[in-house]
């Protein structure tokens, strides 16, 4: 894994970023708008395009996973969605 060492190195960068163990945000940063933060294109969930573009500062950044490349980047989407769909298949059904 290569270490990022500067800050420029985050432009180009997919990610996916996680709130109680669920996928939250998912997008592309596009570029460094200041000391600690960058502007970052979000996408949408159900169709995959392009939605809002948003700040976010290194702090809130910082659990997020990264990718090098979109092909990267959806293959950790997909192993995501096949191990959530495996856990919810092995969970008891509730009576109706």
């Amino acid at each position: 894994m290569k270490k990022i060492t500067e800050p420029n190195d985050f432009i180009g960068k997919f990610f996916f970023s996680f709130k109680n163990e669920e996928l939250q945000w998912q997008g592309q940063i596009i570029s460094k708008v200041s000391e600690g933060v960058f502007l970052v294109q979000l996408h949408e969930w159900a169709r995959g395009k392009s939605s809002d573009q948003v700040l976010f500062s290194v702090a809130d950044m910082m659990s997020w996973k990264f990718y090098d490349t979109a092909d990267d980047w959806r293959s950790a989407l997909n192993e995501y969605e096949s191990i959530k769909a495996a856990v919810a298949r092995s969970l008891p059904s509730s009576p109706h």
